[in-house]
């Protein structure tokens, strides 16, 4: 308890040495029940889905949460804002994922020709590029799941997997060229899945580890070039968040936070992942803990990871009382506009925006 209370005390001195209290931040709520989960470029537009299969919704500042339909888990949306993507079934009841196309319609994508599974679910989304002509996420496959690149040309490529033990694509860089995720390596484990979890690239048709030697855990997100990655599985931490940067090859351990728990449960709760990282790395944002609510982070260099309604609050955000905060899933290019979710003060889980100073 009292380093919890030291480190929160060195954070909002560091905020105000920084400058950061010379304007306020904002907190937004989307208004209904939902998980929010995709936000454009210009902050304008968030998208996410009501709850575990679906529906879908888009939300504005002018017209709040609108149901567009679907069947997904998540959604996403391109920086430019004309794509969401999300999962859907087509008239045959088969889910894949899918592109909106207006209203509650949606064009589904199917799944690899020649390798589709026989069950009713052929594929799902995870990621889409600045523009929205690549979408990557997961293919279900005869025999075992691989990652999955589509296109308008090449329509649903499978991407294979390095291990020939499974793959997915969690995200593809802004640009369309690199797709990031995780490859699963169950040859080396201590018996526990997120271990398994090497992070992956493909680029130009070909996969590879994001480290050469499996250092790194599955990737999440990462920037416009594809130059800075974050995920969970640091090589000193397997169960912490990391960023890597392909320039000098750096691989920071992100921490976790300190969860105010008894020392048995300690090893538990030390685990954090992020989610998302602004395009010149300075900000990232994720979740850490691990028995639910967990909490959403934001990490910076200046005052590494803390709580994201801490750094709020002590940035001059109102309307925070009675919510807790457990996820940060995307952020704007700039780092300045963050979405997430979060247990409303009426006890529900709700998107809100985080708009920083």
């Amino acid at each position: 308890m009292h380093r919890y209370w030291s480190l929160t005390a060195r954070f909002f001195m560091l905020l105000a040495s920084a400058g950061a209290l010379s304007a306020q931040a904002r907190f937004i709520r989307l208004g209904k029940p939902g998980f929010a989960s995709g936000i454009s470029a210009d902050g304008r537009i968030v998208v996410g889905v009501y709850g575990n299969f679906g529906p879908a919704f888009r939300w504005t500042a002018e017209e709040g949460m609108v149901n567009i339909g679907g069947v997904g888990f998540l959604a996403r949306i391109s920086r430019d804002g004309r794509t969401i993507v999300s999962n859907a079934k087509d008239s045959s009841g088969i889910t894949s994922a899918a592109i909106w196309q207006g209203g509650q319609n949606w064009r589904t994508l199917g799944g690899v020709p020649g390798n589709l599974p026989s069950g009713d679910t052929y594929s799902s989304v995870y990621g889409v590029s600045a523009d929205g002509s690549v979408i990557v996420g997961l293919a279900y496959l005869k025999q075992g799941n691989h990652a999955f690149r589509w296109d308008e040309q090449n329509g649903m490529v499978d991407l294979g997997s390095l291990h020939g033990k499974g793959s997915r694509a969690n995200v593809v860089s802004p640009d369309g060229h690199v797709s990031m995720g995780w490859d699963d390596d169950s040859t080396q484990t201590t018996g526990l899945l997120y271990d398994t979890w090497r992070g992956a690239i493909w680029w130009r048709g070909v996969e590879r580890l994001v480290h050469p030697y499996g250092w790194i855990g599955a990737a999440e997100a990462t920037n416009y070039s594809g130059s800075i990655v974050v995920g969970q599985g640091h090589p000193a931490a397997p169960t912490h968040a990391y960023m890597y940067t392909a320039w000098d090859g750096r691989i920071e351990d992100l921490g976790a936070l300190d969860r105010g728990i008894t020392p048995d449960q300690k090893a538990r709760e030390d685990r954090s992942t992020a989610f998302a990282v602004s395009d010149d790395g300075p900000v990232v944002v994720g979740e850490s803990g691990y028995q639910p609510p967990v909490d959403a982070f934001i990490w910076t260099p200046v005052t590494k990871m803390v709580k994201l309604s801490d750094y709020l609050k002590a940035n001059g955000a109102m309307g925070l009382d009675g919510w807790w905060l457990v996820g940060a899933g995307a952020i704007t290019p700039d780092g300045k506009t963050i979405a997430g979710t979060g247990r409303n003060p009426e006890g529900q889980m709700e998107g809100w925006v985080a708009v920083l100073p």
